[in-house]
């Protein structure tokens, strides 16, 4: 099969370090995988690259010029996109259409309803709430976010709280599949060795408590300044909370943070680390945290936990709860509450054979339903749904 990735959000660098380009690319390299032809029209490729690395891309320049504002830039990039994709449909006879939500992106939409083209839009959040301080043009963003949705004929979503919420929008349910976050098997497993990390970090014989992921608000870092202060005045082994992430004046402003609160030799924010390095950080922890997230949100970095065989500490929302057994694969706690987060802590470094029972559970797990691959099929699965004559031949 023959399928135009689209991924109009300048937001997302293709080979970048945040969770959203990990989705994108290992949708495009799993999709390869199972032996169909995929072209990524995009329009930031910034991030870490490898020479190992094959992705056909097709990147459309997008504006910078702040003079016209974030909505006009987007707007103006669609129609850049749309020009040359447009092009692109005529030239190479796709046989399908994926496309990730962007705002404002409405090239997609054009070309399923121009050239008749079996299409998949995967949405990852409602933009305009996640967006609204960066949109100037509230109502317009509204409306055009309401109208590809209700114009889009399958929907992929990654949590059943979204999923409910676009069914609001008039939506069968029929037509949104709830497909989350998933992981590479090979890239992230038990046998990535931690021990480097460690020296590196002189964090040699301590309790690894620890995060992967941006420093955004929504992620509750803040919390792990109160359980460090809660686990001090506990008999709890020598320990130490890994942040694997973040750059910049965010991550200054974090590392400003501990040293205010004397709390130095206890939290170490050690930067954002390129994506083939994170498996060996993730292996030099003994339990591995999701400290907040949103309500709809399918964190990458829960699956990425547990197929590194790593126990995850992680609050009670619906895909959390979905993908992770209270007590089985890790603890689940009540979202905030660093009361709870600060006796699974306790809980869990006292018994190293649970902590290593868990890690095994939670590769199986990961193996058997959060994989790419598992995602991968599954979308092709959705195409001969939608068209069973394109891939009778396929």
């Amino acid at each position: 099969m023959k399928i135009i990735y689209l991924c109009t959000d300048p937001g997302i660098p293709i080979f970048g370090r945040k969770g959203c380009s990990t989705h994108v690319r290992e949708t495009c390299y799993t999709l390869q995988r199972l032996g169909h032809k995929v072209t990524l029209f995009c329009s930031n490729t910034e991030g870490d690259h490898y020479p190992e690395e094959r992705l056909d891309i097709i990147k459309i320049p997008r504006p910078k010029s702040k003079k016209i504002g974030f909505d006009l830039r987007h707007i103006l990039l669609d129609r850049r996109m749309w020009s040359r994709l447009d092009d692109f449909i005529r030239e190479w006879k796709p046989d399908g259409i994926y496309e990730r939500y962007s705002l404002y992106s409405r090239a997609g939409e054009k070309s399923q309803h121009k050239y008749g083209l079996p299409r998949l839009m995967e949405m990852n959040a409602f933009l305009t709430k996640e967006q609204k301080d960066r949109i100037r043009f509230g109502w317009l963003a509204r409306r055009i976010e309401k109208s590809l949705i209700r114009n889009s004929p399958h929907l992929i979503v990654v949590s059943e709280p979204l999923r409910q919420d676009v069914n609001k929008l008039g939506i069968p349910l029929d037509n949104i599949e709830k497909m989350p976050m998933a992981v590479n098997l090979d890239d992230f497993n038990p046998s990535h060795n931690g021990d480097e990390i460690l020296r590196k970090h002189k964090l040699e014989n301590r309790f690894i408590i620890g995060y992967v992921g941006t420093l955004s608000g929504w992620h509750g870092l803040s919390l792990i300044y109160e359980v460090a202060e809660k686990l001090q005045g506990l008999n709890c082994k020598p320990h130490a909370f890994l942040i694997v992430g973040g750059e910049g004046e965010k991550l200054e402003k974090y590392r400003r943070k501990v040293q205010e609160r004397r709390l130095d030799d206890v939290i170490h924010f050690i930067g954002s680390v390129a994506h083939k390095a994170i498996p060996n950080h993730i292996r030099a922890m003994d339990i591995a945290m999701i400290p907040d997230t949103t309500n709809w949100s399918s964190p990458a970095k829960l699956f990425e936990y547990q197929a590194s065989g790593i126990p995850v500490l992680a609050p009670s929302y619906p895909a959390i709860q979905e993908a992770l057994d209270h007590g089985h694969e890790g603890l689940i706690f009540e979202p905030g509450n660093t009361d709870r987060i600060t006796e699974s802590i306790m809980q869990l470094q006292s018994s190293p054979e649970k902590l290593l029972k868990m890690g095994l559970a939670g590769r199986k797990r990961a193996e058997r339903e959060h994989s790419w691959e598992k995602n991968g099929q599954d979308i092709i699965k959705l195409y001969r749904q939608i068209n069973p004559r394109i891939l009778a031949t396929q």
